[in-house]
């Protein structure tokens, strides 16, 4: 469909110049062409309108002479009103389904999407969850849009959380045999977070070595490193059973040591943005960066930004601002990198090592990053900080996709205070599995165990991730089981099933690979089917220039939808082989097409079900 639009925007284009002399741009004139509003009417374009004034006649007069110009055997052009409507022919819808599916051309854009960035002393919850599978689904969505894409996780191992933790690990606190270690760890640092609160003694001992951690204390960050990794990786396996999985670690203790933090505020202040507060200033002896004069800024009372403190120790932006200067290639690429492990899809982990090898993980055109709405305004800092400091085009290339909260009934939770225990991520995960198999035990039942497990836990992460995704990243999501679970609604498994239907059909009824008749649609469902099939591209695209993959889980509903009519109005297999042959095929092309809407949101594919 997209295709047709371009090749009409084009010929409206051509067709203005040599019948006016107007120069328009197809792209232009693309923005004029959309769907159809009215019953019996594909295609419309409003390019008469917008270019009637130039061509000194009425709109209707205009479209009366680009039209000539469109000629197309997969198209006929009208002019009602002014309104140039188009209508698609049987060329188009038998050229559709015979054609393959749609493969997006690569676009040489280099793409880093940041998620979750879990501090590595805890187990995931229920909002860690959300950020990595909306970080997962949109890097899925632009990978399979062209763009080569770097999924990162920054991992902070420098902070207090980590401190307390290590220090609780020092003070020989020894792993429960047959727990998972960062839930182990978690359990321990709501221990230490209270120790902290209650006990200057141990308040002191934990700014010490925090103080050491971020001095590179080779003792102390050795311990540091491996706490923290184990933790990683056990966060890690969570992960992966939801079809999670990154390219690189990024270390926050790399990028400190790596001096990446030095390099991008000297660039700041070489520009000019980076400034010592005056005297008089209430942040005097601070480098600030001056907001007040930045638009978006200036209304506030107190917009200037303290980077480094008087005593010279830097902020959190300070860290951000550079690692991001780090991503786009501004400051020089100096982290090196090593192989941590092989994943369960089949591709490498690398991290970020202090001996390691020089690797390409920077240098992106795109920076995504996914991070809680909270984090709104030094997000929003950063992007100043760039445009101020003439990086106009990576400021235009960074997206902070923040995202409201997300909790089951049982309410909200807090690492410190340890309210996610007995509500992890891993427990979630378990739990509709567990649902999903009274499920399948109900509905399923001619299957084996083994069978009934497999589907179980494919179904039961389909019911996370599309729930998690369904919903826009600004609205507090609130975790449903039943609708989660359903396989009759707006699910995954409701998509899952009408996958597995798909393919059932064409297991059952094969397809005649020697039949060399003509393609025949006529039935309203099925041209309505395979116009919905046709959107594909233009969806995908339009959601990745959004980075908003919950419109792939729209347009997977509306296709099931379509599907589904469909099947209810046509037997696939009749009397007459052209139909039943046209008909496989067009079962065959929904498939395909609904696959790479299940691959983009992370759905595990279900052929038998």
């Amino acid at each position: 469909m997209l295709e047709i639009k371009k090749e009409i925007a084009e010929s409206i284009a051509n067709a203005l110049a040599k019948e006016y002399g107007i120069s328009a741009g197809a792209d232009e004139i693309l923005n004029l062409v959309q769907e159809g509003g009215v019953e019996g009417v594909d295609i419309e374009c409003r390019a008469a309108f917008r270019f009637a004034k130039d061509a000194k006649a009425k709109p209707g007069e205009v479209a009366d002479r680009v039209i000539p110009h469109l000629k197309s055997s997969l198209y006929t052009a009208k002019n009602v009103n002014g309104y140039i409507n188009f209508v698609l022919t049987g060329e188009f819808y038998k050229k559709f389904v015979a054609g393959h599916t749609v493969e997006f051309p690569k676009n040489n854009i280099k793409a880093i999407v940041e998620y979750p960035s879990i501090n590595p002393n805890k187990p995931l919850h229920i909002g860690h969850l959300r950020n990595a599978i909306i970080g997962d689904c949109i890097a899925n969505l632009l990978e399979c849009c062209g763009y080569d894409v770097v999924r990162m996780d920054y991992i902070d191992d420098l902070g207090l959380q980590v401190a307390q933790s290590l220090w609780m690990c020092m003070h020989g606190a020894v792993p429960d045999e047959g727990k998972k270690y960062d839930h182990w760890l978690g359990e321990m640092y709501v221990e230490a977070a209270k120790k902290y609160e209650e006990s200057s003694t141990a308040k002191a001992e934990v700014e010490e070595i925090m103080k050491k951690l971020e001095e590179g204390d080779p003792t102390v960050s050795h311990l540091g490193r491996e706490m923290a990794l184990q933790c990683v990786e056990a966060q890690k396996a969570t992960l992966q059973r939801l079809n999670i999985f990154q390219d690189v670690l990024v270390w926050e203790s790399d990028i400190v040591h790596a001096k990446i933090m030095k390099m991008g505020l000297e660039i700041l202040e070489r520009k000019g943005v980076l400034k010592l507060a005056g005297k008089d200033s209430k942040y005097a002896g601070c480098k600030i960066i001056e907001l007040s004069s930045h638009p978006k800024f200036k209304h506030l009372t107190d917009a200037d930004k303290v980077i480094v403190r008087a005593n010279g120790v830097a902020t959190y932006t300070a860290k951000d601002i550079a690692f991001q200067m780090w991503k786009f290639g501004i400051v020089r690429d100096s982290l090196l990198f090593d192989k941590l492990m092989m994943q369960g899809n089949g591709k490498l982990l690398f991290t970020s090592c202090k001996n390691g090898q020089p690797a390409n993980f920077s240098n992106a055109k795109r920076i995504i990053n996914i991070i809680g709405v909270e984090q709104e305004y030094p997000q929003s800092v950063i992007k100043a900080a760039l445009e101020m400091a003439g990086f106009a085009d990576e400021a235009q290339g960074y997206k902070h996709i923040a995202y409201g909260h997300a909790r089951l009934k049982e309410g909200r939770f807090s690492g410190r205070k340890g309210t996610w225990i007995g509500f992890s991520a891993d427990e979630l995960v378990d739990e509709s599995i567990a649902r999903a198999r009274e499920l399948i035990n109900d509905k399923f039942r001619e299957y084996g165990e083994d069978e009934k497990g497999r589907i179980s836990a494919a179904v039961g992460i389909a019911a996370i991730r599309f729930s998690f995704i369904r919903i826009g990243p600004q609205k507090e999501l609130v975790f449903d089981w039943d609708k989660a679970l359903c396989f009759e609604g707006d699910s995954g498994p409701y998509l899952q099933y009408s996958y597995a239907r798909a393919v059932h059909i064409l297991e059952k009824e094969k397809i005649d690979d020697y039949w060399d008749g003509e393609l025949v649609f006529s039935e309203k469902s099925e041209l309505q089917l395979i116009r919905e099939m046709a959107k594909l591209e233009e969806v995908c695209k339009k959601a990745a220039e959004a980075y908003a993959p919950e419109s792939i889980a729209d347009y997977a509903l509306r296709l099931c939808s379509q599907f589904n009519s469909f099947y209810a109005a046509c037997r696939v297999i009749c009397g007459q082989k052209g139909i039943s042959e046209s008909r496989k095929r067009l079962v065959k092309k929904y498939a395909e097409i609904l696959e790479v809407c299940l691959r983009i949101l992370g759905i595990p594919i279900i052929r038998n079900m």
